[in-house]
């Protein structure tokens, strides 16, 4: 028993001034202890290297499947936001409450592009780490540092520390990506944005204001003017009319609500040659000034009205050079008298009896085109027609108004004449001047210019008689994505 206690415990070694030599003693009878203390201070100058295998088979499938996995939520989540920009772009004219949604939704595809980009080059981080450890062997401090680089604080104490060129470039790289990747997800945002929208109104149950088309209005006043105010307000507004311009043709009508900027900005008269007429449309308004102090918000309508007209021509045989206050000779018709005209000009004319026979709201309008080799005088039935699709009764053109607008052309507002019974207007023009140019006995010409002067006269009023207001859809201004590259967002690009 007591040779089996002793050797279960045995007796510490004893400390003495001779403490080096037992030490010795002590570690020349114990190898293993000898090879741990050797290890330890080798630890401790700092000179210890460790090298690292990496496991090349499950290891790679796992970073491999890993590395897929974050690339296609990359290429999602960029599809998803390419896709959200384009629809958008696509819906043209906005609320405010669908660019707060294309706010929201962007915002949360840019956070999450953002955790997982952040995160996938955390992950190369730490995979690259076992490579570089496998190729070459580390001091520990280096190792650890190496083992923890998982954040750019991290990444520069490592550059810091290490001092090696091969490692400080690796992490300037890295850097420079990862910030490159940043930058570019934040710049996105910059390639687009929300303006308000000149393609489109948006309408809502409202006031609409428009133009009361009674009378024409001379200066704006609303009180009921005399025959002569009249005539002489629809001569000069269709004065105007080849500052409105005109349209070509009727398939350039606008669709009804589309954006109406005024008489200098847009088109309100097109033509119909086919049909030997022109076609007039009616705009309206918001009932008050935009918040952005835009004013008012035009807009086309689908309200339209027509002038039509038919023409004749015949040959001046005498006085057709105008040098003469004799009566004119024409070709199959004879003698006719003309209260005034201007030699070397056109000089429209109208009698106030020559309303056409049978046929409602037309009048005839005349024209002498004096000339000193080819003279010729023209003779035009022009007919107003009723305001289309006018549900509303808002566009009402009376049997008045028309006839004033079919001959202000020829209506200065003052009556040339011998007798009251046989009451006659004349006006000249110059033939450098757009209404007096020469047109040579063609009869679409000239009835184009006698409907373009008379459907200008009813712009004209439109543009400056007094307003009202109905009950309907009224405009109001929106919102839509503008983008600075047209063919990687299929948007409108910035100007």
């Amino acid at each position: 028993m007591t040779s089996l206690t002793t050797h279960l415990r045995p007796e510490p070694s004893l400390q003495n001034a001779d403490n080096s030599s037992q030490s010795a003693s002590a570690a020349s009878q114990d190898p293993g202890s000898t090879h741990f203390e050797s290890q330890l201070h080798e630890y401790g100058q700092l000179i210890d290297k460790v090298s690292y295998e990496v496991e090349t088979g499950r290891q790679f499938k796992h970073i491999l499947s890993q590395g897929l996995t974050r690339w296609w939520i990359t290429i999602i989540l960029c599809s998803t936001y390419l896709l959200v920009v384009r629809v958008w772009c696509q819906k043209g004219t906005v609320t405010e409450h669908s660019k707060r949604i294309f706010n929201a939704i962007t915002t949360g595809i840019s956070i999450a592009l953002g955790i997982n980009v952040a995160s996938t080059f955390k992950d190369m981080a730490s995979t690259a780490r076992w490579p570089i450890l496998h190729a070459r062997k580390s001091y520990v401090d280096e190792l650890e540092l190496t083992l923890h680089a998982d954040s750019i604080r991290s990444l520069c104490k490592l550059a810091f520390y290490s001092k090696k060129p091969v490692v400080i470039g690796l992490v300037v790289i890295w850097l420079f990506f990862n910030f490159s990747v940043q930058v570019g997800m934040a710049a996105i945002n910059l390639t687009y944005g929300f303006d308000t929208s000149k393609e489109g109104f948006l309408f809502s149950p409202g006031n609409v204001m428009y133009p009361i088309m009674s009378h024409f209005y001379p200066q704006g006043n609303n009180t009921r003017p005399e025959l002569g105010d009249e005539e002489y307000t629809a001569h000069a507004y269709g004065s105007l009319g080849w500052n409105y311009g005109t349209g070509t043709t009727v398939a350039d009508i606008p669709s009804q609500g589309e954006i109406y900027q005024g008489l200098t900005e847009n088109l309100t008269v097109f033509q119909d040659q086919p049909n030997i007429k022109m076609v007039f449309v009616f705009t309206e308004y918001s009932s008050s000034i935009s918040s952005s102090n835009t004013g008012l918000r035009g807009v086309y309508t689908n309200r339209t009205l027509e002038m039509s007209y038919s023409c004749s021509s015949h040959q001046v045989t005498s006085n057709g050079n105008g040098d003469s206050n004799d009566d004119i000779t024409v070709q199959d018709i004879g003698s006719l008298s003309i209260a005034s005209f201007a030699p070397d000009g056109t000089t429209f004319f109208t009698n106030w009896s020559s309303d056409c026979p049978g046929i409602p709201r037309c009048t005839v309008v005349q024209a002498f085109e004096a000339s000193d080799t080819d003279p010729w005088y023209y003779t035009c039935n022009i007919t107003v027609g009723p305001t289309k699709n006018d549900h509303h009764n808002v566009s009402f053109i009376s049997d008045e108004m028309a006839y004033i607008a079919a001959r202000a052309i020829a209506n200065a507002g003052y009556f040339d004449g011998y007798n009251p019974g046989d009451l006659q207007q004349t006006t000249s023009y110059p033939k450098k001047t757009v209404w007096g140019v020469p047109v040579h006995g063609d009869t679409s010409n000239i009835g184009t210019q006698i409907v373009l002067f008379g459907l200008s006269s009813i712009a004209g009023a439109a543009a400056f008689n007094p307003q009202s207001f109905f009950s309907g859809a009224e405009p109001h201004t929106g919102l839509t994505l503008i983008a600075a590259f047209y063919v990687f967002w299929d948007c409108d690009v910035v100007k």
